[in-house]
């Protein structure tokens, strides 16, 4: 993937150069002025052309095919790719191990999760329902069960954040 970067600004880089000597040399020719007769404006165009053509012939002299290879990726790179990222997040997923998670809270009374800062009505709500109550639960937390959290929740990050744990360790 970065041969691929690194060809694509090659050539860009090139077309840029080519644009720049067009550029100078089309500017050094409309702002040239000779003591002698002044050229018609023709001679002036067809004076610039030359010297463009001319520049652009060494230009291409100086650069070689292999500056020219790009190589475009194939269906199976690319799959290839898509393949590797999918076994990254397996490898992910298996890592992370899912907390404890009841199906309803013990004895039908839940802990006020709000109380731990960082979790507000709308957080414990969704704790609820991934099947976490208790403070007991929250403080009983690995490092593998907050990465679990992670990636099946949209709110782990303030776990790690706001030190849920620790809090709710503090709690029990």
């Amino acid at each position: 993937m970065l041969e691929i970067a690194s060809q694509i600004t090659l050539c860009l880089l090139i077309a840029a150069l080519i644009g720049f000597i067009i550029g100078f040399i089309v500017a050094k020719a409309t702002n040239k002025k000779s003591t002698t007769k002044k050229p018609t404006k023709q001679k002036k165009v067809s004076t610039a052309k030359e010297s463009i053509e001319k520049d652009i012939e060494t230009l291409i002299e100086t650069v070689t095919e292999e500056d020219m290879e790009v190589e475009i990726p194939t269906a199976d790179i690319t799959k290839q790719a898509v393949e590797a990222l999918e076994e990254l997040e397996t490898e992910e997923k298996e890592n992370a191990l899912s907390p404890e998670i009841l199906d309803a809270p013990k004895n039908n009374k839940k802990d006020p999760l709000t109380t731990i800062k960082g979790i507000g009505p709308k957080v414990e709500e969704q704790l609820n329902k991934a099947g976490i109550y208790h403070f007991e639960q929250i403080a009983n937390w690995s490092e593998a069960n907050i990465q679990w959290l992670e990636i099946n929740t949209t709110f782990a990050h303030r776990a790690k954040k706001d030190l849920w744990v620790n809090q709710a360790k503090a709690l029990i």
